[in-house]
């Protein structure tokens, strides 16, 4: 008796009678009832030496394991963000039952032997892309992807920050506060999220009857994903700006760590920053570079911690329905924090779209 008659009859895919077999967690229990109902109609016995996952590991555990991989960066260089997007996929993880697996990869063309050997069900995955070989191993797996990260993932879904929406709050706050000249400060411009930051910036900046002025600078890419910005390349931006006329009294950075280098470096030139002067929002809401600025910058907070807890969600969605092709991509709301509370939008809203 084949598993193709069995899901014929309960009107389900293969992979989920499989999962049924296994004693998958995350299968609608009517699902499972239809299924096994077949079973016991076709007198189907599955066989232990079949391919795939083993119940014993889920008997064992009573959970499915998931991994959490990090590549391109190691745990010297930890950002604020990313330890709250940690701490969201660990509290999913331990709701929902799931087995979790953490490393950070310094080298994307290699895999930890302990991630190799486990029983791994689904990926997530943030950071550099990985090597080919690895991509290879990877892309067999369920994988969600978290963040924005500098290149647009080959496959797998995605939760990351609404970019749209993050270019539209920075062009709102500055414009209703009356700056009408505007700079957009980057100094990743390979990287594509910041990208769609800065073209959101402009359109709703030009909405608003306002200019924007795209101030950009490669990275010089080191090993680490983290690495902090060149000083060099800030002073370099920061001599263009001056060099403006009307110079833009609004100023908006694309994150935070930015932000730390760039308003000294404007202030070391002569810059006024001050509410009612130049002013600045940027972008990640890492309170530990903005403590040593004055005026510390209005920052719009990402939420990394939803942004991990719909993270696992999604991973969990794409582990029940493995037969969809279709990649989503899921876009958490962000909202203004720090000195411009009063600009906060509803934090529970997440858009979905599909690419």
């Amino acid at each position: 008796m084949s598993i193709n008659k069995v899901a014929k009859l309960a009107g389900v895919s293969n992979s989920t009678v499989s999962r049924v077999i296994n004693n998958h967690p995350r299968v609608a229990p009517e699902t499972a009832k239809a299924v096994r109902k077949a079973m016991s109609t076709l007198d189907y016995k599955p066989s232990d030496r079949r391919p795939g996952p083993k119940p014993s590991l889920r008997t064992r555990t009573g959970a499915t394991t998931i991994a959490f991989l990090v590549f391109g960066t190691s745990r010297n260089r930890t950002t604020p963000a990313f330890e709250r997007l940690l701490n969201g996929v660990s509290l999913a993880s331990s709701a929902n039952n799931l087995n979790l697996l953490f490393a950070q990869v310094p080298n994307p063309e290699e895999l930890p032997g302990r991630i190799i050997d486990a029983n791994v069900n689904g990926l997530l995955l943030h950071g550099a892309l990985p090597g080919p070989e690895v991509r290879e191993r990877l892309q067999r797996i369920p994988t969600v992807w978290l963040m924005g990260n500098r290149r647009r993932p080959e496959w797998g879904d995605q939760v990351m920050p609404d970019g749209y929406e993050i270019g539209e709050l920075a062009a709102r706050y500055l414009t209703e506060r009356g700056h009408k000249h505007l700079a957009f400060f980057d100094l990743d411009a390979d990287h594509w999220a910041f990208r769609v930051y800065g073209h959101a910036f402009s359109a709703s900046a030009a909405d608003h009857g306002a200019q924007v002025h795209q101030l950009e600078q490669k990275r010089q890419l080191g090993q680490d994903y983290w690495q902090p910005y060149m000083t060099d390349s800030t002073q370099e931006l920061v001599d263009r700006y001056c060099r403006i006329e009307p110079r833009p009294t609004g100023i908006f950075v694309a994150d935070d760590m930015q932000a730390a280098t760039i308003q000294p470096a404007l202030q070391r030139s002569g810059v006024d920053i001050r509410p009612g002067g130049v002013e600045v929002v940027s972008c990640n809401n890492e309170i530990s570079f903005l403590m040593g600025l004055s005026p510390r910058p209005a920052s719009i907070d990402i939420r990394a911690e939803a942004i991990g807890q719909r993270g696992v969600e999604q991973l969990i969605w794409r582990l029940e329905h493995p037969d969809i092709a279709e990649r989503t991509t899921i876009a958490v709301e962000p909202l203004i924090a720090g000195p411009a509370s009063e600009y906060s939008t509803n934090p529970t809203t997440a858009s979905v779209a599909t690419v």
